[in-house]
């Protein structure tokens, strides 16, 4: 079931769409516009992806490796899979929660490694942001495609980026076309719950399965 979740938002390339947010945004706005904290946050962060993507000396395993290093730095995964639950992790013990937390973020990082051959060379344009309240900030942006341009509809997308305070910042939550992630996995996992008797821990359990058959490479066919 959590394999569909945003089918919706799959569907407009979702999983391409987060690794040209991490990998891109920043190489699109920094010609553009002065760099907020926020930005320079992902600025940073796009110059490290942008080189493992371009380096062509890492094998396929080195380079998921990489980028789920990466990912794991600019994702503020315990954040949004607490955000997942809903008013249900108040009544969850810590121990259930920060089992819960480490499948959703092997699930999320392994669900975008998983991605990476859809990856086409797409960029970023910021076109604005704000704060939303103090340390939460919404940077919008366009995808622009390298087969298009000059695209006079361009993919609008934003991200969510937190403020945790001593320098640091992550992403902890980004939309494509209106649609954000966080609302959809989360009506997915509380339809998940619904079904299993808000069973935490079989959550987190078959998050922990579903991020092992993504990290599984395809089987091909040997050549005769």
């Amino acid at each position: 079931m959590l394999v569909r979740i945003g089918e919706a938002v799959m569907r407009c390339g979702w999983h391409t769409f987060i690794l040209v947010a991490v990998l891109s945004i920043g190489a699109a706005a920094s010609s553009a516009m002065a760099l907020t904290p926020a930005e320079t946050f992902v600025q940073q962060s796009i110059d490290r992806g942008i080189a493992v993507m371009k380096d062509k000396s890492l094998d396929d395993a080195a380079r998921r490796q990489q980028i789920g290093a990466l990912l794991t730095e600019v994702l503020d995964t315990r954040k949004m899979a607490l955000f997942m639950l809903g008013d249900v992790r108040e009544n969850i013990p810590a121990i259930d929660l920060d089992m819960y937390a480490e499948a959703y973020k092997a699930f999320t990082v392994a669900n975008y490694e998983s991605q990476l051959n859809g990856y086409g060379g797409q960029t970023l344009r910021v076109t604005g942001s704000a704060e939303r309240a103090p340390g939460d900030y919404i940077v919008n942006a366009v995808v622009v495609d390298p087969a298009m341009p000059n695209d006079p509809n361009p993919l609008p997308v934003a991200f969510r980026v937190a403020d945790e305070g001593s320098g640091k910042f992550a992403v902890v939550d980004a939309s494509i076309m209106g649609i954000w992630l966080g609302v959809a996995q989360r009506a997915e996992f509380g339809a998940y719950l619904g079904l299993h008797g808000g069973d935490v821990p079989a959550l987190s359990a078959h998050l922990q399965e579903t991020a092992a058959k993504f990290s599984t490479p395809p089987v091909t066919s040997a050549a005769h």
